[in-house]
């Protein structure tokens, strides 16, 4: 029945009935507990130093700029360099203390040479998409403005690529040895 048909009820009882009619009683939901399992428990963290995680980062791009390279895909070369610029950005105060990594010295001068080659091969530019060489074009002159500040170590490095390798390995076994401790 409407509360309009309801005669003879003052608005004050039409508003108590109407609250009635609303609230209602709420079934009690019972808490869920957090169990931990046994392999969350076992499971040993690795605390790794700042360094270590902000030259993760500069590594993975480089790693995913070499696979880039390998299959031609100069869009993806292009974001991934926009990201390893972002994280040189970011750990620019630890690159001051501790000095510029010789994996990053390695990785754009191997990413310099690529750009040369692919610029050089005026067959293969014309190949390319027109989304690859118009990264190709930006690609190169933000390679050529952001290298400026690195250019003695390129040159260091490309004179003597073996004086690089052997730091970098050499950093890679500190690195498993840490891991595995």
């Amino acid at each position: 029945m409407s509360r309009f048909f309801r005669a003879g009820s003052s608005e004050s009882e039409s508003e108590e009935s109407e609250e009635e009619e609303v609230q209602r009683p709420k079934a009690n939901v019972p808490t869920r507990s957090y169990q931990f399992s046994d392999d969350e428990e076992d499971a040993k963290r690795v605390v790794r130093s700042a360094k270590d995680k902000k030259f993760e980062v500069l590594q993975v791009s480089l790693k995913s700029i070499r696979n880039s390279m390998k299959i031609n895909d100069v869009v993806k070369i292009q974001t991934e360099y926009e990201n390893l610029t972002k994280g040189y950005e970011k750990s620019k105060t630890i690159i001051q203390k501790e000095g510029i990594p010789n994996f990053f010295i390695k990785g754009l001068a191997d990413l310099e040479d690529f750009i040369q080659q692919q610029w050089e091969d005026a067959e293969g530019r014309k190949k390319l998409s027109k989304l690859n060489a118009k990264a190709l074009a930006s690609l190169r002159q933000k390679v050529k403005k952001f290298n400026r500040e690195f250019e003695e170590k390129i040159v260091d490095y490309k004179k003597d690529p073996n004086k690089y390798e052997e730091v970098e390995e050499e950093e890679e076994n500190e690195e498993d040895a840490d891991q595995e401790s």
